[in-house]
């Protein structure tokens, strides 16, 4: 079956779990690979700008109260297309609205009554990596070179972010092509089906918290 469900198909059994309520250790070990990961892409980034454009790096000893200000607007605001980027993947493999939600460190979209095959859940997962960062490399070539900085930091965050939905695509990598995914928001839940002369084969089931 590739196309997503409400009802699993007979013989399927749950093989493995992404728990966002749990497992505070690789909670943590995952937020600080979001960090480094942030100032790698806009270390990369920055110097990428400054090859592209003249000018790129001149940064002034002082950031502005306004500027300040405005940087975490677009921060946030990068953070609501994440999810609705998501959200909009959903709806358009399930055609059934998505629910969204805030929690204190991270924030999601899910689609709790929604099983999506391996393909579908693949790229609902990579989704906002992936468009968020061509927009962001787009808008570098094509910017005020006073932006660019402001750019690599948000296509920086974002990839940092995306740090959970990194994780959850390698997991399926590992996956069979049968793989269904319910992801809730807070959990995400992979089914394989299993057949009838086989022993079910599950993998570990791993629980972590970050941003998605």
């Amino acid at each position: 079956m590739n196309t997503s469900t409400q009802t699993l198909p007979h013989g399927y059994t749950q093989t493995g779990e992404v728990n966002l309520k749990k497992d505070k250790r690789l909670a943590i070990f995952l937020n600080i690979l979001a960090f480094l990961i942030f100032i790698l892409i806009f270390y990369l980034l920055s110097l990428f700008g400054a090859m592209l454009r003249s000018g790129t790096t001149n940064i002034s000893g002082s950031i502005s109260a306004g500027a300040m200000i405005l940087l975490i607007g677009l921060t946030v605001f990068i953070l609501i297309v994440h999810e609705l980027i998501h959200g909009f993947f959903f709806w358009l493999f399930s055609r059934s609205r998505p629910v969204f939600a805030l929690r204190p460190l991270y924030a999601y979209a899910g689609a709790p009554g929604w099983y999506f095959p391996k393909r579908q859940y693949a790229i609902t997962a990579l989704g906002p990596l992936v468009i968020i960062g061509a927009v962001g490399l787009l808008l570098m070539l094509l910017a005020p070179v006073s932006w660019l900085l402001t750019i690599a930091f948000l296509v920086a965050m974002n990839t940092g972010g995306a740090i959970g939905d990194i994780f959850v695509f390698f997991r399926l990598l590992k996956s069979s092509s049968t793989t269904f995914a319910n992801d809730t928001g807070d959990v995400v839940t992979f089914f394989e089906r299993q057949n009838w002369h086989e022993s079910p084969k599950p993998y570990p089931l791993v629980n972590f918290q970050t941003s998605r």
